[in-house]
């Protein structure tokens, strides 16, 4: 159970990491127009509640393979928000 609480939490922090970088971004570049802020704001949102949502069901006959592919996915999805913040700058 400590795993799923970990991985919560760092759910979590990640995501709150990518909106914090996003509104530094923002706050640097004002021209970055406010629609394509929001569209990043919810894939960041959507992501975090995707993930948070998948460790709700976790299959108990293969858990190790579980765990390796959320973490897996989760490092895909927040590379992509990344780029994708970086490309508003």
């Amino acid at each position: 159970m400590s795993k799923r609480r970990t991985l919560k939490k760092a759910i979590n922090e990640i995501s709150a990491d990518l909106l914090v970088e996003l509104l530094a971004v923002k706050q640097n570049t004002p021209s970055i127009p406010d629609a394509d802020v929001e569209n990043v704001v919810s894939s960041i949102l959507l992501m975090q509640e995707d993930f948070v949502n998948r460790l709700s069901h976790v299959d108990k006959r293969q858990v190790k393979r579980f765990f390796k592919q959320l973490e897996d996915d989760l490092a895909v999805s927040t590379n992509e928000i990344i780029d994708h913040i970086f490309q508003l700058a």
